[in-house]
């Protein structure tokens, strides 16, 4: 028996494959997938992660697939490309931060805090249900994330340059980071690229921030109090206070500095996950 399990994130697809004994006999990254398959994009995207994944498995064939995709969409249509890949394969389809739950607590246990280029909460009962909140998408939520962080660093430069003020610490990073120097140059960096690219200015922010930059240390701030009223809207929905936290994603890595600042707001220790995913759901597989 082999059992497949993939990470399908919104930054990368990782997955392992492993036999009955648990012991890892194969693994991968790849580009992102996620389960917007009302999107064109999403679809090839898809279709080009099950093509090179079966290109790099060989002549191995898992017995059992487990999937944790971003933004599960459309589950019978990933059904149905991955059974049209993998005919003779048992698949399990559910989302990654229910996978990353799994890979921190066990059902009832805890709160998994995600936050990435988007921010969400989870928390699965001792029945298996999964409860999430947040996870709105840019559109509508994710504040706190990387991409509210970029954005709202944008936006402090724009103002700036709007107003034909001198810019400060964190507008001349941002300025430098990207390449330009007006809006016409920030307009066109934000609208031809996808919304990754503004999440990955976070990293600008917290170095701007650790040179002294008030504005960008606000922004962190504020980043650190959307997050945390992530966890206290949890808490209030489970009527449970003071339940253990693991906060994952690229804004957990410690270089941000947000992490320790959510442990100082909620008053107690977290644990930053750094799990492998994939592995985990491999091994959920040969539990089915």
């Amino acid at each position: 028996m082999l059992s497949l399990g993939i990470d399908g994130g919104s930054s990368s697809a990782k997955w392992s494959l492993v036999d009955e004994s648990g012991a890892i006999q194969s693994s991968g990254n790849s580009t992102p997938i996620d389960g917007h398959l009302y999107r064109v994009e999403s679809q090839v995207k898809l279709d080009q992660f099950l093509q090179k994944l079966i290109s790099d498995l060989g002549d191995l064939r898992p017995s059992v697939i487990t999937l944790g995709i971003t933004g599960l969409g459309s589950p019978d249509v990933i059904r149905e490309k991955f059974l049209k890949t993998f005919p003779h394969s048992k698949l399990f389809i559910g989302t990654d931060v229910g996978l990353a739950y799994r890979s921190a607590f066990e059902p009832g246990e805890g709160i998994y805090l995600y936050a990435g280029t988007g921010s969400i909460t989870v928390h699965i009962d001792p029945n298996g249900h999964e409860i999430s909140l947040g996870g709105w998408g840019y559109l509508l939520g994710d504040e706190g994330a990387g991409y509210w962080i970029g954005q709202q660093a944008l936006r402090s430069l724009i103002a700036q340059l709007e107003d034909l003020e001198s810019l400060d610490l964190l507008s001349k990073n941002l300025l430098q980071d990207i390449g330009v120097r007006d809006w016409p140059g920030i307009r066109e960096f934000v609208y031809s690229n996808d919304r990754s690219k503004i999440a990955n200015l976070a990293p600008i922010v917290s170095i701007s921030a650790s040179q002294g930059s008030e504005n960008a240390k606000a922004i962190l701030n504020g980043a650190t109090d959307c997050l945390v009223e992530l966890v206290r809207r949890m808490e209030r929905r489970l009527n449970s206070k003071n339940m253990p936290v693991s906060f994952g994603g690229g804004i957990a890595q410690a270089s941000l500095g947000i992490g320790s600042k959510i442990e100082e707001n909620l008053g107690r220790e977290i644990t930053i996950d750094s799990y492998d995913h994939s592995f985990t759901a491999a091994k959920l597989g040969l539990l089915t």
